[in-house]
């Protein structure tokens, strides 16, 4: 009896656990395993982040430097594209880049940043999410802002590009009301940049596009100091990690894109009749980094060991932005002794940047203030050689620095509505033509 009793405990104990076991496996197959259910904001501001660079530096960066004579098209679709033959699809990998990978995850960042009382972490989703609001509305002029990566609208409304840098600005002042400051969670960056200095420049951007150079002017001066440049970090010399441009006219599309012919090569090549070297200034070391100098056709951006090369950082948001940014606005207000302050600041970055010469400029080097803004255009285009930014003042200026198209009389003045966009969204406007002014920018 004492054997029986033994087993039938055993047995007992085997059912119980037979009954839990199926209890556990029940309970697990509630939940998919490879499904996440959360995710940490601290972590994913790193990708919201990625997405920003990957649209300022990437695909959209390329063409906009085509549109405004930075780069050239030289082989296969860049041909077309240097012709401005250009279709829906071909915008479609910016727009996913900007709202899927960007736009919607600051968003969910900040509410959980907000949920959580993390301001710094809130400040930093503000400010990239400013970024690419601005850098999509220079792109494409009206874009879905206020009903915008909203699981409850199907079909957001386009935004007016005025309302939405108006709330890209809303977003920064926020930012700075949070406390931004400091490098935190800036892990896809370099530099030793500082958050409330890259808000002031961003918001100095935006107001210069509206026209508006009194508060354009008020926040660059509390914009990026010298040597705290936002940059997106390339520093590993690995595949994944290299500067896109080298990634692209190396790696991926080797002859694609090409610098001859463009007005960014006939602006430093001394047998150009466009070439901005005078009495004070030698742009040949410049045009050297930025240039491959192999003596074959065509002439190449620099991707051995000068500006695109595999682990040169790349500038988000820079002083000589917003120092160029100042010397404009104090010119354009009739303050033109500072303005050469500022511009001759840039100059002196220059000569300790690329070598070469780069002497001050004094009032008597100008026949006009108008003379001077163009100068001060003109180094911002060529300074800020592969970022978007120049594309903005070739249009917001209409032109005043004489880039001259590739074909026909006409330079493009937007991206097209992606394709995508036109499928999925009712309220989507045709496509368009790349040669319709946008909003704050009339022809």
């Amino acid at each position: 009896m004492k054997k029986l009793s033994y087993i039938l405990v055993a047995g007992v104990a085997l059912m119980v656990g037979a009954s839990s076991c199926t209890k556990d496996i029940k309970e697990i197959n509630k939940v998919n395993p490879g499904q996440f259910s959360d995710s940490d904001p601290t972590l994913m501001i790193t990708g919201a982040q990625l997405a920003n660079v990957l649209v300022n530096e990437g695909e959209a960066a390329r063409l906009a430097g085509i549109f405004s004579g930075h780069h050239n098209g030289y082989d296969r679709q860049f041909i077309s594209y240097a012709q401005y033959n250009m279709t829906a699809g071909d915008f479609n990998t910016p727009w996913g880049n900007l709202y899927t990978e960007g736009i919607a995850q600051c968003r969910i960042i900040r509410e959980k940043a907000a949920r959580a009382n993390n301001k710094s972490l809130n400040a930093v989703a503000c400010i990239t999410e400013a970024n690419l609001l601005l850098t999509a509305s220079a792109l494409w002029g009206d874009i879905p802002d206020s009903e915008a990566c909203n699981d409850a609208i199907t079909a957001p409304k386009f935004d007016k590009m005025s309302d939405v840098h108006k709330h890209a600005i809303a977003l920064l002042d926020s930012a700075l009301a949070y406390g931004a400051a400091g490098q935190a969670y800036g892990s896809a960056y370099a530099g030793s940049y500082d958050w409330a200095e890259v808000a002031n420049t961003l918001k100095a951007r935006a107001y210069l596009r509206m026209g508006d150079y009194t508060n354009a002017l008020d926040a660059a001066k509390n914009g990026i100091a010298a040597g705290n440049d936002l940059m997106a970090d390339h520093s590993q010399a690995t595949p994944g990690a290299w500067n896109l441009y080298y990634d692209f006219l190396d790696w991926n599309r080797s002859g694609y894109m090409s610098a001859s012919g463009s007005h960014m090569e006939a602006l430093l090549d001394t047998g150009s009749t466009k070439c901005r070297n005078n009495a004070k200034t030698d742009e040949l070391s410049r045009f050297d980094n930025y240039f491959l100098v192999d003596y074959y056709t065509p002439l190449d951006p620099n991707i051995d060991g000068g500006i695109f090369s595999a682990t040169n950082n790349f500038p988000i948001v820079s002083y000589v932005e917003n120092e160029l940014i100042l010397a404009e606005c104090y010119a354009r207000g009739g303050d033109f002794p500072n303005a050469l302050v500022h511009l001759n600041n840039v100059r002196s970055s220059n000569a300790a940047t690329y070598g070469g010469q780069y002497d001050a400029y004094d009032l008597t080097d100008f026949a006009s203030p108008a003379e001077g803004i163009v100068e001060i255009l003109t180094e911002k285009y060529v300074s800020l050689y592969g970022q978007i930014e120049p594309w903005c003042d070739v249009r917001r200026t209409k032109n005043a620095i004489g880039v001259t198209p590739y074909t026909g009389t006409q330079l493009p003045q937007r991206f097209l509505v992606p394709q995508d966009e036109i499928n999925a969204n009712k309220n989507a406007p045709a496509a368009g033509s790349l040669f319709d002014a946008l909003e704050l920018w009339p022809q």
